[in-house]
């Protein structure tokens, strides 16, 4: 399981924008909530769609695009 926040506002009163622990874009803790530990991000947005509108997830940690690859200099 992997734990995830959840910014209380985002710039521009842009809405909630979930992150995993350890994300390089995720503001300082005081400016997060603790959404708890889930086994994916889609299962941590569903939670925090719940509790908040307008909720996103953040680009940097929770997209399908961010599986690591092996790159050759072939």
């Amino acid at each position: 399981m992997v734990f995830f926040y959840l910014t209380n506002f985002l710039p521009n009163d842009e809405g909630h924008e979930v992150h995993v622990q350890g994300c390089a874009k995720m503001p300082s803790m005081d400016s997060l909530t603790y959404l708890g530990p889930f086994n994916n991000y889609k299962e941590a947005l569903r939670s925090a769609e719940r509790k908040f509108d307008e909720v996103s997830v953040c680009p940097h940690c929770c997209s399908t695009q961010n599986n690591t690859v092996l790159f050759s200099d072939d």
